[in-house]
């Protein structure tokens, strides 16, 4: 049997997206039966072949061939061909670790006049307080010395396309003019990122801290330090055996509370409580504690590395 592949990524749809209906729909069907299900289940620890989902699951291997197919076709797991005694043998894997789908209302059609959006490189952090390990990567090359925290006070910082930290945080300074000019009905963050550890490790923990001027938004947990795969836009010349990608995260709050991922986390802070109006920047900060439980390290990523095209993007609603 080959080597487990590595799971994908996280799925994060939206019904009141209209670019995401197909795939919800394909989503549903799949995950419609109870066998497919238990199909998924047998197979999130390691891939096996037709023969031994049926075996295992007591269902007729003719059933499992059908059920394959429609997993598949919704990208939850991947199928691929071994040579066997009597010619190929298909093998199941998992292909995605969550799948997140929200009920966010459709944008009206003034969107355009309501929304404004700013993307801030990674590379032009206007504070840091890190631990090594840590370095950074521009498009190009490595970017100075890897686990020297002076590096990160580099003007060639301003290349970075990826970054990495043990523990501490980093921080952005957004423009707030747009800000005085109209009401902040919700403020979102995204961002891709991962944990840190040597060489990559997808079952990695590390809790985030997400901090808007000066006040504690929200922890959450990145499950881990993520590679067995070229990230889509990760250049040929970084190592294949290091970290590739990450997730795209989602951090919103309004007058209901914060929100990761389209999922309310808590109503403790409200987006009064920033004080956006009065600040003559949006300070967000990235970090991990020094007591953190799980102190898993922050991988960042910008526009060109990963598996999204974007670095840090600020919109206001």
């Amino acid at each position: 049997m080959s080597d487990i592949i590595i799971p994908r990524k996280d799925y994060f749809l939206n019904v009141g997206e209209k670019e995401d209906e197909e795939l919800i729909a394909c989503i549903g069907h799949a995950l419609s039966v109870p066998d497919r299900i238990a199909i998924l289940r047998s197979i999130l620890l390691a891939p096996k072949n037709l023969s031994d989902i049926s075996e295992e699951l007591n269902i007729p291997i003719s059933s499992v061939s059908r059920h394959i197919d429609a997993l598949a076709a919704a990208g939850l797991i991947f199928v691929t061909y071994q040579p066997g005694r009597k010619g190929h043998t298909k093998f199941c894997s998992q292909a995605i670790v969550a799948c997140t789908i929200g009920f966010s209302p459709v944008a009206d059609p003034d969107a355009d006049r309501k929304e404004y959006a700013v993307e801030m490189p990674i590379g032009l952090f206007t504070a840091c307080d890190i631990s090594a390990p840590c370095g950074m990567l521009s498009r190009e090359a490595p970017i100075g010395r890897f686990d020297d925290p002076d590096i990160f006070f580099s003007p060639a910082r301003s290349g970075a396309e990826c970054l990495w930290f043990e523990s501490g945080f980093i921080g952005y300074d957004f423009p707030s003019d747009v800000l005085r000019h109209r009401k902040c009905r919700e403020l979102v963050f995204s961002f891709e990122i991962c944990s840190e550890t040597f060489y990559y490790n997808n079952n990695w923990k590390s809790d985030i801290t997400v901090t808007v001027n000066g006040i504690e938004l929200v922890t959450f947990t990145s499950p881990g330090d993520f590679g067995g795969r070229r990230g889509k836009y990760t250049p040929e010349y970084w190592a294949i055996t290091s970290t590739q990608f990450g997730l795209l995260k989602k951090i919103a709050i309004n007058e209901q509370g914060v929100f990761v991922d389209y999922i309310l986390i808590h109503d403790r802070v409200k987006i009064g409580d920033l004080k956006l109006q009065k600040g003559k920047s949006v300070q967000l900060k990235i970090g991990v504690k020094e007591d953190a439980e799980h102190r898993g390290g922050i991988n960042l990523f910008g526009r060109n590395f990963g598996d999204y095209p974007q670095a840090i993007v600020m919109t206001v609603r």
